[in-house]
């Protein structure tokens, strides 16, 4: 279940727990039962609230679940072959996560240290992938980026929900935010097959959810 799911049911729950505990201590204060009476209805009232959000809350939750299944389905029908007989180089930490799609979509991928940057035999059909923290690149690493698309490189960045990297400065390229999820990859694989520039995903800022 989604986090801010169980949150509302948890604070719901504990909404009916401080009604009872009430209701309780009025029942042993008060001679009179009318306090207890109206605790009562508001208890039931509550409850029916409760089962009725539950409802809607499953309805929700299997939309979700049904859209997030539908963009998986669209990934990997549309993914195999889309980068064919392309190189790419992931910069730094990320290799876990971005190889593994890559290779689904047929490019050729190898990792390379920030050192190891300048060295690389820069090519018009090289690729080079670099995933953004909230941290950010340094001037150093911009530079060095900067230097690459150059030289003809595609230079692309990503990210994942939940975070906003600071992009000043960087050089031309394609970001993607929400490499997490099923459409961030999507957006990535036809970005890096359109060899596209600009912002898409799920953020407010970006231009799309597709290039």
């Amino acid at each position: 279940m989604h986090p801010g799911f169980r949150y509302h049911v948890a604070t719901l729950l504990a909404v009916l727990f401080s009604l009872v505990l009430g209701m309780l201590i009025g029942g042993a204060v008060f001679s009179d039962h009318t306090l207890v009476e109206e605790q009562a209805a508001l208890i039931s009232e509550l409850e029916e609230r409760f089962r009725e959000n539950s409802t809607k809350l499953a309805a929700l939750q299997g939309e979700l679940d049904l859209a997030a299944l539908a963009w998986q389905q669209l990934k990997e029908s549309l993914a195999p072959g889309l980068l064919a007989g392309r190189h790419v180089v992931v910069v730094g930490e990320g290799a876990r996560l971005l190889g593994p799609l890559l290779q689904l979509a047929g490019a050729q991928v190898e990792t390379s240290p920030w050192d190891s940057l300048p060295q690389l035999n820069i090519q018009e059909d090289l690729d080079i992938v670099v995933p953004l923290g909230n941290g950010g690149l340094s001037p150093e690493e911009r530079e060095l980026l900067g230097a690459a698309a150059a030289s003809g490189a595609q230079v692309s960045f990503v990210w994942e929900s939940g975070q906003e990297p600071p992009r000043a400065g960087l050089p031309p390229s394609l970001q993607v935010d929400s490499i997490d999820t099923s459409v961030g990859e999507l957006a990535f694989l036809l970005g890096l097959a359109a060899r596209a520039q600009g912002h898409y995903g799920l953020q407010k800022n970006a231009l799309g959810l597709f290039p």
